[in-house]
């Protein structure tokens, strides 16, 4: 049996040029090219290749084509810069204190 191949490692987070142009598709939506006509050709592709937005005809105008965001683009875009460190100092002690298996707090 054949077995797929996964990701090994996470994806990355985008770039501030890229985080850049996925914000302003969130916040102006997808309207026409001429909103990323200064955005590098680079930074565009990369964003699609990683599938965080395509390039698709708009919905009342067949003729034209623009940038869309994603589903995954807007996860990205709208996930922390730095990830956020859930686990609080308390709870920290209390794992370690469960491995040394002492009752007392260290």
């Amino acid at each position: 049996m054949v077995g797929y191949a996964e990701r090994r490692t996470l994806r990355e987070p985008p770039s501030e040029d890229q985080r850049k142009f996925l914000e302003t598709l969130r916040d102006l939506g997808p309207r026409d090219n001429a909103q990323t006509a200064a955005v590098r050709k680079s930074t565009k592709r990369a964003c699609q290749v990683r599938g965080w937005v395509e390039w698709r005809s708009l919905d009342n105008f067949p003729g034209m084509r623009a940038w869309h965001l994603t589903i995954i683009g807007q996860k990205a875009v709208n996930r922390p810069v730095r990830p956020v460190d859930n686990r609080s100092p308390a709870r920290l002690r209390s794992i370690a204190e469960f491995w040394r298996g002492s009752g007392e707090p260290a």
